[in-house]
């Protein structure tokens, strides 16, 4: 269930990341239990010491289940731990981390993910930077507010007022469907000027590939439907090297609730 906005300011969570000169960052859209596309991203990014992963989060949900989320999990945490990986959760993580905390079932891959940030901010030694976080931000955000809350996990459109609109469940001739909760609004890429740097984010699953704006993209390529599985890569300079796209088998559950 979506958090109410009073949770706002609950959880700090930002890192900054000093990028060394020759190292670049490969940041990886929503995977949602693919592995054959996870494994196949890592064959085509190679991580190693002087190209760092980065996974934008949704990493479970939506796909071939939870062993095949923890199986992804465990080969982030293995090249963390080579000091080669970065991740921010996404609201499939939070959502999952709050159910665990409530049973005796939090397991070592949920208890990983409860310790990474909600953001990441990576600098260049030329002053560029590239925010990574998994959905989005809003015109009335800060520095300050940037990390403060968990609206960055969820934000996809803000109304008149900058203000986001959620999703909610509504009942539409007898299905439940997942629906903004009002009319209009504006899709945050369109409106963000840039404040933060360049922002990798994902979280509004694209048919047709991942978008490009101006100081932002969104590369959750839908993979539980298309198959494609987007990866963005910077140089030590924090400019764009190339898009890397790979393909698989999509898979999602008939019945699937989890958003």
């Amino acid at each position: 269930m979506r958090p109410k906005i009073k949770e706002k300011r609950m959880i700090t969570s930002r890192q900054y990341i000093q990028v060394p000169k020759g190292v670049s960052i490969a940041v990886m859209g929503d995977v949602h239990e693919h592995p054959e596309q996870f494994f196949a991203m890592l064959d085509a990014v190679r991580p190693q010491e002087n190209m760092w992963l980065v996974s934008i989060g949704d990493i479970y949900d939506k796909g071939f289940g939870l062993r095949a989320a923890e199986k992804i999990t465990d080969e982030l945490i293995r090249l963390q731990n080579k000091g080669i990986c970065y991740a921010v959760r996404g609201n499939h993580e939070l959502k999952l981390i709050r159910k665990a905390r409530k049973t005796p079932k939090f397991s070592s891959q949920l208890k990983w993910w409860s310790n990474q940030p909600l953001v990441l901010t990576f600098n260049f030694e030329n002053r560029n930077s590239i925010t990574v976080l998994h959905a989005g931000v809003t015109p009335n955000m800060t520095e300050s507010d940037l990390g403060h809350g968990v609206e960055v996990v969820y934000v996809r459109d803000v109304d008149e007022n900058g203000v986001m609109i959620p999703l909610v469940w509504k009942d539409i001739d007898g299905v439940s469907t997942l629906m903004k909760s009002k009319e209009g609004g504006s899709n945050w890429h369109d409106l963000y000027d840039g404040r933060f740097g360049y922002i990798v984010a994902g979280h509004a699953a694209q048919k047709d590939g991942a978008k490009f704006f101006d100081y932002s993209c969104n590369l959750d390529s839908g993979v539980y439907d298309t198959g494609k599985l987007t990866a963005q890569l910077f140089n030590d300079e924090g400019k764009t090297i190339r898009i890397q796209t790979v393909e698989g088998t999509p898979f999602k559950p008939e019945l699937n609730i989890a958003y």
